[in-house]
């Protein structure tokens, strides 16, 4: 595959990205065949945040609030998450992993996290330095 270039002779960077990202939800979903994206994305959401509401999970996903129920309606059936109400405000939904819903995302993880070292692993240490300081710049940028 080619890469495109713009008029001032840089790379089109979106063009290397998109295959890249590709390619890793494809190795993602070896782990999990049953799992769409945003089921995954849920259960790292879960993960990572301790006993996240239902907003705080439809914003961290960006859709919109049936989409995200329809979600966590499929991950109950898969008996991967359970819904609670809140202790503190009976308003508010509490979403928590199962064992069953524990051992998908640790799976999940450690197969995107071994084809991601893969990849850099073919860089040398100071391109996976450089890598590294881009990447950080890119995820804060000021």
């Amino acid at each position: 595959m080619s890469t495109s270039h713009t008029s001032t002779n840089k790379p089109d960077i979106a063009s290397l990205l998109v295959p890249l990202t590709r390619s890793l939800y494809r190795t993602m979903r070896t782990a999990s065949p049953t799992c769409s994206f945003l089921e995954l994305k849920t259960l790292t959401i879960v993960s990572e945040h301790k006993n996240p509401s239902m907003k705080d999970i439809t914003d961290e996903l960006g859709i919109s609030s049936p989409a995200t129920t329809a979600i966590i309606d499929r991950l109950i059936e898969d008996k991967s998450i359970t819904r609670s109400e809140d202790k503190d405000d009976r308003r508010m939904t509490r979403i928590s992993l199962t064992p069953a819903g524990k051992k998908t995302y640790e799976k999940t993880r450690e197969i995107l996290y071994a084809a991601i070292n893969t990849r850099v692993g073919i860089l040398s240490e100071t391109e996976q330095r450089e890598l590294a300081r881009i990447l950080q710049k890119l995820q804060n940028p000021q």
